[in-house]
């Protein structure tokens, strides 16, 4: 298994409550482990293959699908605490027991022996969890309304990665053009077989980590703006004190300075006089201040 894969499945276990399952979303699961969603998909779809896990689709009253639950199945490392796989060695640097014959598929190594309809419904789980990885990433667009049939003939037609790639571009294109689609199935069909992909495409990994810089420079930009703002509100208080350590007479000196420094139609009175006033008394204390004291 990939490392990915064994976090994933150290997390489903903590997710896990009295009755065994866990039913986090793959974004709560990408977020717990610090991966990418896609990432956290491809670990979940590695631990049903290996036989940790069993997802089971659930939904919600008004129909619509939600997370899944997932089952954890009874695997042999549970004994040996190694991964049984033939050839391969422990992270520990110790050699692997071989529990299985050497021709048998990678994916049955270390497994316990399943009977077919649990093989046929462990691979029905599998391709569950492409498709609904597809529609991820069809939402929001037309090709959203493919049936749940035309996409496992695509999967087992052209393999998951192609038509995810399909997918994802034939979203892309959709949202950069608004072009209408009558028949999604056929259409990701044409794009599964002849896929010329334009300069303009990005994949999706470079398309978060243009996000990620974006979704950066806005948080700095945030950032600067309430430093700013701090900075500002500290200055005021500041020039409030400053004024308040004044005298009645140098206030009124600073009040004439503040009448005399306004256009001759403007009767300045009140707050605005004060503001004006507190603004010559500060540029004053901080000339003084800026001025080098004469030496002998």
């Amino acid at each position: 298994m990939s490392s990915t894969a064994k976090l994933v499945f150290g997390k489903l276990c903590q997710y896990a409550g009295e009755n065994g399952k866990a039913y986090p979303s793959y974004s709560s699961l990408a977020k717990e482990v610090g991966v990418k969603q896609r990432q956290a998909i491809r670990a979940v779809k590695e631990l049903v293959i290996f036989g940790l896990i069993r997802p089971v689709k659930q939904n919600r009253p008004d129909g619509g699908s939600t997370s899944n639950i997932y089952e954890f199945i009874w695997h042999d490392i549970f004994i040996t605490g190694m991964l049984t796989t033939p050839g391969v060695k422990h992270d520990t640097g110790g050699s692997v027991r071989k529990v299985t014959p050497a021709q048998c598929h990678l994916r049955h190594s270390g497994v316990s022996e399943m009977t077919p309809k649990e093989n046929q419904t462990r691979e029905s789980n599998s391709e569950m969890t492409t498709t609904e990885e597809i529609r991820l990433l069809l939402s929001g667009t037309p090709l959203s309304k493919i049936s749940e049939k035309e996409l496992r003939v695509l999967i087992k037609r052209h393999r998951s990665e192609r038509v995810i790639q399909a997918a994802d571009f034939a979203a892309e294109k959709w949202r950069r053009e608004r072009n209408a689609i009558e028949n999604p199935g056929g259409y990701l069909q044409t794009l599964c077989k002849d896929l010329v992909v334009p300069e303009w495409y990005e994949p999706p990994e470079v398309r978060n980590a243009k996000s990620e810089e974006s979704l950066e420079r806005k948080r700095s930009k945030a950032r600067m703006m309430e430093e700013q703002i701090v900075e500002e509100e500290r200055q005021a208080q500041e020039r409030d004190d400053y004024w308040l350590s004044l005298s009645d007479e140098e206030q009124q000196k600073y009040r004439d300075k503040a009448r005399e420094s306004s256009p001759l139609f403007i009767d300045l009175n009140g707050s605005p006089l004060i503001a004006i006033a507190k603004l010559i008394a500060w540029d004053n204390c901080r000339q003084m201040n800026t001025i080098p004291s004469n030496t002998a």
